[in-house]
């Protein structure tokens, strides 16, 4: 998704049809941002995509919105199988936003505005302990806190100031801004029932039934990471110029990060090929530990990594694998 079409949201919350569009099947977003280029990109695609500019905030609001209706949704033991299958759905795209807001980087302050404002809405529990309670988390817990600010870092851009605060004599103070963009203010919080109505909860189910081949994905990783790093050595020894090259080269590497993110996040049952992906993925995202990958992007995968845990308890509680990997420390 780019800023010419901003207007559109990346997943239906109610019937397109009441609002004059036509109603079809709901797609995975990374899927709709990567699955136009195909498996062997030429170098002049790999620069458009690099410079494709999708819209960070977007995704953000996004990853919020699909969480709290996921949230929403009904959840007992009288619960039926097609509403259980419509909360991962939602899962599964907001998650998917959220990796997408992590794995692109920070090219203008409004990226950064996006990753900052997702952070704060996913930080994870403990995340704010002081110096005296610090040191009650578990090594886990404490990694994990890492590996989440890690993943949304925006880098060392300086970003402007935050909103001032309210002078003596200024009114309109119950809708003071707090930050330049706020995902609360963008997608608040509501109580009561869920905005999805019988037919969209149908429709997210029938989502979870479009599931990609995870070692597809996972061939897709280790092709556009090889691509990567052969493009990085060229443009070190052979190009004159070397920085088309280079951002070919970066193009590749989100493309790679991207489908990563897709291969963790649908859930695998135990036992499966795509079990048996899932930990060729973790093997192969271990291997760039030690390599010049940026270190947001290994933190994304690592966090996504961690919450399709979540996902997976919901698809099939017991039968669907759930990573616990053994990471190289990168933070």
């Amino acid at each position: 998704m780019t800023k010419d079409n901003q207007d559109r949201s990346i997943a239906p919350h109610r019937n397109d049809a009441d609002e004059g569009r036509r109603t079809g099947p709901i797609r995975d977003p990374l899927a709709s941002m990567t699955d136009a280029l195909g498996d062997d990109p030429s170098l002049g695609e790999l620069l458009a995509f690099r410079g494709s500019a999708p819209d960070l905030a977007i995704f953000a609001r996004e990853a919020k919105r699909c969480d709290d209706e996921a949230d929403r949704l009904p959840y007992s033991r009288e619960q039926t199988h097609e509403i259980r299958m419509a909360r991962v759905g939602l899962k599964i795209v907001g998650l998917s936003c959220t990796a997408m807001v992590a794995v692109w980087p920070t090219d203008t302050v409004a990226d950064a505005d996006a990753k900052q404002a997702l952070a704060r809405e996913t930080r994870m529990h403990g995340d704010d302990t002081d110096y005296r309670i610090a040191p009650m988390l578990s090594v886990e817990d404490a990694s994990r806190i890492r590996l989440h600010r890690a993943a949304f870092a925006v880098g060392e851009r300086i970003v402007p100031p935050e909103p001032a605060a309210p002078a003596m004599s200024e009114r309109g103070l119950a809708t003071w801004p707090l930050s330049r963009f706020d995902l609360v203010d963008t997608v608040p919080l509501a109580g009561g029932d869920a905005i999805l109505d019988s037919t969209q909860i149908a429709r997210w189910a029938a989502f979870v039934d479009t599931y990609p081949t995870l070692s597809d994905l996972v061939d897709r990783f280790a092709r556009m990471i090889a691509t990567a790093d052969r493009l990085m050595v060229l443009a070190d020894t052979t190009a004159k110029d070397p920085r088309l090259l280079r951002r070919a080269a970066e193009g590749a590497r989100i493309l790679a990060y991207l489908a990563a993110a897709r291969a963790a996040i649908w859930p695998a049952m135990r036992y499966s090929a795509d079990a048996e992906a899932k930990l060729r993925l973790v093997a192969l995202v271990n291997e760039r530990a030690s390599r010049p990958d940026p270190l947001h992007l290994q933190a994304a995968i690592r966090h996504v990594v961690s919450q399709a845990n979540w996902i997976a308890k919901g698809f099939r509680l017991g039968a669907t694998l759930e990573l616990d990997p053994e990471w190289i420390p990168i933070v």
